[in-house]
């Protein structure tokens, strides 16, 4: 059997500029490397306290300040149409090559030096489809997603955070929109363009045509599939502590 995704030997992978919306690089490795140093569109925010230079006779009412997203960890991505349960991690740049790092086989990778899930932009994803000789990745199946599928994140206090599948497509390596991928807000696909009400998690790894370098052994793919899905339910944790116990 012949499986795909698989380096045979350290990471690899070339840089993609998110400015120029250059593709993923071409190698078994770097499934989904992007160019590194694009700040997030997130910008924290303080409530201002300057007074009015002016006395008022009736107190105004003072504004229910927004609540904080929460900033804890990721913990788990759940992908029910898929069956998929796997561990979230952490992953950002390496730095010796100044590339975006990729998961562990059975892991999905969250690119922290983007947003967080709840904070009303968008988090990116990336994990293996395959890696030689034997593992399925988390998503090896990720092309079966159709629309109104959910994409789960749970967080370690265990909120949900449920996202409903829209979008999904196959590209050449060297035509992947990594720009509008990256920054949607911004992006000049308006078909890619995210509405200012809206949040996603986008989903990317390896597909399509894979090119053996190695009898029976590793190699790479040509393609890269990408998933797009919108924020539409955040479960507290007690609520799903709650629904659990109920079943």
């Amino acid at each position: 059997m012949v499986w795909g995704s698989r380096p045979a030997t350290g990471r690899r992978g070339a840089r993609v500029g998110w400015l120029l919306a250059a593709a993923l690089a071409l190698t078994a490795a770097a499934c989904a490397s992007i160019e590194p140093g694009v700040e997030s569109e997130h910008v924290p925010r303080t409530a201002s306290a300057t007074p009015s230079p002016t006395a008022v006779a009736t107190p105004t009412p003072t504004a229910t300040p927004e609540p904080t997203p929460y900033d804890g960890e990721l913990a788990m991505m759940r992908i029910p149409a898929l069956g998929v349960e796997a561990p979230i991690e952490a992953i950002g740049i390496i730095e010796e090559i100044n590339e975006l790092d990729v998961p562990s086989p059975r892991n999905v990778g969250w690119y922290y030096i983007y947003d967080k899930p709840g904070f009303g932009t968008n988090s990116l994803y990336s994990a293996h489809k395959d890696w030689w000789p034997d593992i399925l990745g988390p998503f090896n199946r990720l092309t079966d997603l159709e629309d109104g599928d959910h994409v789960i994140v749970v967080m370690d206090d265990g909120r949900e955070y449920v996202y409903e599948v829209f979008f999904q497509r196959r590209y050449e390596t060297g035509g992947v929109p990594m720009g509008d991928l990256i920054r949607p807000h911004e992006a000049e696909n308006p078909e890619l363009l995210r509405p200012p009400d809206e949040e996603w998690a986008i989903l990317i790894t390896c597909g399509g045509d894979f090119i053996p370098t190695e009898e029976g052994g590793a190699g790479y793919y040509v393609h890269r599939d990408v998933v797009i899905a919108r924020l539409v339910e955040t479960r507290s944790g007690d609520s799903v502590r709650a629904v659990e116990s109920a079943n």
